[in-house]
């Protein structure tokens, strides 16, 4: 492993720290009853912090140079990154089944999750692409973090700031391109393969834009509601 980058278990820890903050009051902090907490809602929390367990370790068996656990485990995740876009599908149907206000609002809120499931997905497949080039793999593995967390983020903004949900989504962005622009321009300064994150931000800026400018148009209330009525 790059030694600039022997500490990334403490960066995974970090975010871990974020959604355990986030999610507090409404999952973590509701230990041991789970009042009012869904079947659904426990997979989804469970395959999440399975993910993050994975992502501290993997770095950590490396430096270790225990590389054969490092693949075993690595080959866990073509299993486990399928449940978890099933479990945020399922989030995204529980949502749409119990948010409040008409229809065409309820499918504009569809969008947050869905680009997650799209974005989570390309920046792990670029990930497994490209497993035999260490530095564009683990980079792509880092950016799959940063797609998901959003959701925990928002809601510390919220809960712990007292932000509105416009200015918690605004924070959340700029907070997690600032982490991508950081990375970009450490790798770019120290010759290293900075491009995998220039890919990400490229990836999450475009699911952000569709955030402020596609979400509440005619063609994703076509498009998403005739999904949500074939499958929902």
């Amino acid at each position: 492993m790059e030694k600039a980058y022997k500490n990334i278990p403490w960066f995974f820890a970090a975010i871990l720290g974020i959604v355990i903050l986030g999610f507090f009051k409404t999952y973590f902090g509701l230990f041991p009853n789970f009042d009012k907490v869904t079947s659904i809602q426990h997979i989804h929390g469970t395959l999440f912090l399975l993910w993050f367990v994975m992502l501290i370790v993997q770095p950590i068996l490396i430096q270790k140079r225990k590389l054969e656990w490092h693949r075993r485990i690595g080959r866990i995740s073509y299993f486990l990154v399928p449940l978890i876009i099933v479990s945020i599908f399922f989030i995204a149907k529980e949502f749409y089944e119990t948010a409040p206000g008409e229809e065409p609002k309820r499918i504009a809120g569809l969008y947050v999750p869905f680009y997650q499931i799209v974005s989570f997905s390309v920046l792990y497949l670029l990930a497994i692409y490209n497993k035999k080039r260490v530095d564009y793999h683990m980079r792509y593995m880092i950016a799959t973090v940063l797609a998901v967390y959003g959701a925990a983020l928002r809601r510390a903004f919220i809960h712990w700031m007292g932000m509105s949900g416009p200015d918690a989504f605004f924070y959340t962005f700029l907070f997690t391109d600032l982490i991508l622009v950081a990375f970009i321009v450490y790798d770019r300064v120290h010759g290293k393969a900075y491009k995998p994150y220039v890919v990400s931000l490229s990836i999450l800026l475009l699911s952000q834009g569709g955030f402020y400018f596609f979400r509440n148009t005619e063609v994703w209330q076509v498009v998403c509601g005739n999904f949500v009525h074939q499958f929902y």
